[in-house]
């Protein structure tokens, strides 16, 4: 018996024995086809049986012989010059109580050969064989990904008759199959409303971005703020940087697409255009009108600028809220200056920006580190490796220390702390990436050392960020790549001597 295993990328090499299987091909009728076939694929390096590309051989079969191409994969066979009729489609969201948890479109086509549904995924990616069990009526679906082929985003196809055997299908064999160019809606324009009133031959029509984070309730929050106030203004501004970008991306994906050669004129159409017009245009501000308004929204306690938080954070991280990157300290192994920390933090009631961290963990209090006015939350069994009951303390690092500091010495942790000349102790100035990291060969100390390179010269410069002219400090780069044990103290003398003379031994954890 012939075994019939395939997944998703074995029809790419088939032996003659599996060939023949997948094409229902006769000994006798294999024999015949050998004067012309395809060429196989290149063995010279491969000691195993002869294979060939199944779909080359698919198409080759369709296009030289196609009365014995009939058992083949739906898509790659010869198309029938019949109409189709489009039935509509079908929306569906990642907790409709199936087993697929991803939130999809799936347009659907009644053809000669049976029902043929094209999956648009909206959130998550679909598995074709699954989504089989749940459009019983179709004969083939096909699943639109994002990874580009030669003709446009990849189609992953399964057949009802074969739901074991998945196969890549051009975007002009699936128009040949549906009877007329097939619809591409970039992912930023897979709007359900639209997506369900679409109907062939339809125009396209301007269609309001779908992006991931959120624009929406970003605009929904600031359409409720006084006009000019800070926190509208920053909430229009995100939202108008995330919404542009994401037209700006489906514009360039359509445009990209048209300009290929051969590219998908008559076989693909596109259904819609982003709608272009802003709701807030002349409401954006300045970066420090944003940051005011961020800091503001910070300290609110309402469910929407909860929601606004955690779009703002997916979308550029720490970069336009006030403070820096993420840290957090564990109470079972903790450094001197470590504990320090935890003991100054003062218990308050949660703002939006600590119920951003509830989302995600067990929280049992929330605080506020005095010295930055940064959140802090305590969460229970943060490592799935470690005590379920362990507490541990998760903060954020200032972007900048005050104007005026003078660093006195950094303490090699995690986070890494410094200390200024007049005694008080703060995480090192910090994004949430690059990172600050000490003992390898790596970007971390590199990054370390342009970091304390900064405060060395300018007590409250800035947190290192990708993108900034960065000063090289080869000297305290290779003071960082040695392997200080935690909890070591530099002092400002350790570290100007080790910014001019490479590789200074540090002094010893305190």
């Amino acid at each position: 018996m012939k075994q019939r295993v395939w997944g998703g990328t074995e029809l790419e090499k088939l032996t003659a024995a599996q060939l023949m299987d997948v094409f229902s091909l006769s000994e006798e009728t294999w024999s015949r086809l050998a004067d012309g076939m395809v060429e196989p694929l290149d063995g010279a390096f491969d000691d195993g049986p002869t294979t060939w590309s199944g779909h080359a051989f698919a198409r080759w079969l369709a296009a030289a012989h196609p009365e014995w191409a009939g058992a083949g994969p739906l898509l790659l066979r010869p198309a029938p010059q019949t109409e189709s009729h489009y039935l509509g489609g079908e929306y569906r969201d990642s907790d409709d109580g199936t087993d697929v948890h991803a939130e999809y479109f799936a347009g659907r086509w009644d053809t000669q050969e049976g029902v043929i549904a094209v999956v648009f995924p909206c959130e998550g990616m679909p598995d074709g064989r699954s989504l089989l069990d749940l459009h019983t009526d179709t004969a083939s679906l096909v699943v639109v990904g994002h990874v580009y082929g030669f003709d446009g985003p990849e189609l992953e196809a399964v057949d009802r008759k074969r739901p074991e055997l998945v196969y890549h299908p051009s975007w002009a064999e699936l128009a040949a199959h549906l009877g007329g160019p097939a619809p591409w809606w970039p992912s930023a324009l897979r709007r359900e409303a639209h997506l369900t009133a679409w109907q062939p031959g339809d125009a396209p029509v301007p269609v309001e971005v779908v992006t991931f984070p959120s624009w929406e309730p970003l605009h929904a929050l600031a359409r409720q703020e006084p006009e000019g106030s800070p926190v509208r203004r920053a909430c229009f501004t995100i939202g108008h940087r995330i919404r542009s970008g994401a037209a700006e991306n489906a514009l360039w994906e359509m445009e990209n697409l048209q300009s290929w050669s051969g590219g998908p004129e008559v076989s693909m159409v596109y259904p819609a255009v982003p709608d272009t017009a802003d709701p807030g245009p002349g409401e954006l501000a300045t970066d420090d009108v944003v940051g005011a308004g961020l800091a503001e929204l910070c300290g609110r306690t309402d469910d929407l600028a909860v929601e606004c938080l955690e779009q703002v954070s997916g979308w550029s991280g720490a970069e336009d809220l006030p403070y820096g990157g993420t840290f957090d300290v564990t109470r079972t192994d903790l450094t001197r200056a470590a504990a320090e920390w935890i003991n100054r933090l003062r218990a308050v009631p949660p703002t939006a920006l600590h119920r951003v961290w509830e989302e995600a963990y067990h929280t049992v209090g929330t605080f506020v580190d005095p010295v930055t006015g940064s959140p802090v939350v305590a969460v229970k069994g943060k490592f799935l490796f470690r005590g379920c009951h362990e507490i541990t303390y998760i903060g954020r690092a200032p972007k900048r220390l005050p104007a005026g500091s003078v660093l006195k010495e950094v303490v090699l942790d995690d986070p890494v702390w410094v200390r200024t000349d007049d005694g008080v102790l703060y995480p090192a100035p910090a994004m949430d990436a690059p990172g600050l990291s000490w003992g390898y060969g790596g970007s971390g100390p590199r990054t370390l050392a342009q970091c304390v390179g900064r405060l060395l010269d300018d007590g409250g410069a800035h947190a290192v960020t990708y993108g900034d002219d960065r000063k090289e400090e080869p000297g305290l780069g290779a003071y960082f790549r040695i392997k200080h044990k935690r909890g070591t103290h530099l002092s400002r003398r350790d570290l100007l001597r080790a910014r001019t003379v490479a590789g200074p031994h540090g002094r010893t954890a305190s």
